[in-house]
């Protein structure tokens, strides 16, 4: 299975690829030359590394202040974003 994350810009891809390849290797993570997409390779226990994939994103996400990215599993796509907490209704 695999996951893309699609970034708003080739640096951020860049950045992002960096923290997936710490968290699981060189041979999972790819970086589509010059895109602003980051490529990893899911083989085993995917729910555990889809967790840990999605923690590494959030994370970033946080860090770098990027309003959210578009994370593709499969043929599905998903929008992840900042968290933000809701104001109170008055």
């Amino acid at each position: 299975m695999e996951m893309r994350i699609v970034v708003p810009d080739a640096a951020s891809a860049t950045v992002l690829a960096d923290r997936l390849t710490v968290a699981f290797g060189s041979e999972r993570i790819s970086l589509r030359g010059g895109r602003r997409e980051v490529d990893v390779l899911i083989d085993q226990e995917p729910d555990p590394a889809i967790l840990r994939v999605l923690d590494t994103v959030e994370r970033w996400i946080d860090q770098a202040r990027v309003g959210s990215v578009e994370m593709w599993l499969g043929e599905r796509s998903y929008r992840i974003g900042r968290w933000v907490p809701a104001e109170p209704w008055r």
